[in-house]
Order: C-alpha cells, then structure tokens, then sequence
C-alpha cells in the first residue's frame, strides 16, 4: 500500500514540475483519473521546465522505497503553464502554487480525490543533462502508514536523443 501510494504521489508530483506521468509504452502520456472541473488557474509562467527533449532515464524513491528505474523520451521541453495543464487533466486542482524565477524550487496545495497535498520542492542540476529534485509533501488526510510529511526523490538523467519513432 505504502509503495502505490508512493507511486502514485511521485507521478502526479512529477506533472506539477513538469515531469510527464505514466506514459504509455508510445511514449504518449496517459492518465487512468476522470478530468476534474479545474480552478481557475493564475498566470503561470512560460519557462521551461523539466527536462529538455531526448531520452531521459528516471528514478524514483520515497523514504525506503525505490521505484525501478524508467526511460521515457521527451519531443520537447515542457514550459510550466503546459505543466499546470497536465495537472488538471490528470485531476489534480491547485489553489495555490508558486516558483522561483527559474523554476528550480517552488510550493504548491492541491486537491486530489478528498485530499490536500501540500508540497515543496527543489531542483539541483540542470534540465540539459542531468538533475535531482526533491519534494516534500503533506498529505491531509494523511494515508495510513504514510510518513508525513513524506520524502520523494526524483533523478534525472539524460540518456542522449530519443530512437526514432519513439517520442510522442
């Protein structure tokens, strides 16, 4: 239980900076939450955000617990207002989220399925080649067994471009 719920707050973590969840074996992301009417949203900015296009290699832990290592390829880099986007279709509404002018550290309240998801995060590297960020959430209520506030460790490494026919 500990590990999916893990899981699951990694990746939709990941969407809030800029990070595709889940993709599908195209490379296409895909969601399994139903939209949620969005709240209007504030001015976000247009910078980039996440890693640039190619094929990047993610890992993933929280607390004790490491999600295999994946491969996804990206066509572009994400800006954070397509960030934001991805959050809403993914059923993720956040009332409040803000970020340092190069969108390396930031903080955000969300809503997800009854719960309120407080996170801070902070990125060290480069979105180019290779960067660690960490977030540190709250969930309330707090699922059973789940530290709070909760560690996630995402790694990125870039791999080098995408094979052809790979990028969505």
């Amino acid at each position: 239980m500990k590990f999916a719920l893990a899981a699951a707050s990694a990746a939709l973590l990941l969407a809030a900076c800029g990070e595709k969840a889940e993709p599908s074996l195209d490379g296409t992301p895909t969601s399994a939450a139903t939209p949620a009417e969005p709240a209007p949203a504030p001015a976000s900015p247009a910078f980039p955000t996440g890693p640039s296009a190619g094929k990047w290699k993610v890992s993933v832990s929280s607390g004790e617990m490491e999600i295999p290592p994946n491969e996804i390829c990206y066509a572009k880099q994400m800006t954070m207002e397509e960030a934001q986007q991805m959050q809403q279709q993914s059923g993720l509404t956040c009332t409040e989220q803000t970020f340092s002018a190069d969108g390396k550290s930031g903080h955000s309240v969300c809503a997800l399925q009854g719960m309120t998801v407080t996170t801070d995060y902070a990125v060290t590297g480069d979105f180019n080649t290779a960067y660690t960020m960490r977030m540190t959430s709250t969930m309330d209520p707090s699922p059973p067994g789940m530290a709070a506030p909760s560690v996630t460790t995402v790694k990125m490494e870039r791999l080098g471009d995408c094979d052809p026919g790979k990028t969505p």
